[in-house]
């Protein structure tokens, strides 16, 4: 066994198929029917602090597009989360 000290860390698993594979969660979040972790449209679990994107929510679209849709949301939000804001911070305005 081996222990590496990270401050987070992104979980992959290759299990083929299209069951999302949550076993090392499904204590900690609220999983769906099928085995997907249910978020919220800002990617949030039901554990405060953790968000899930791509396959893992298992949504029927299993394009790497959405993950990736998925991980700017997530991105976003998670600064959000952070730094207590009530809003997203951007760096551009419309007018």
């Amino acid at each position: 066994e081996e222990v590496i000290e990270v401050e987070g860390a992104f979980i992959y698993g290759a299990g083929g198929g299209s069951k999302p594979i949550t076993e090392f969660c499904q204590s900690k979040v609220e999983l769906d029917e099928s085995s997907g972790v249910i978020v919220d449209e800002n990617m949030k679990t039901s554990c405060d602090g953790v968000y899930a994107i791509g396959d893992i929510r298992n949504t029927d679209y299993k394009q790497v597009v959405v993950a990736a849709s998925d991980g700017c949301i997530a991105a976003m939000s998670i600064e959000k989360f952070l730094y207590n804001r009530k809003s997203i911070k951007v760096d551009w305005i419309h007018k």
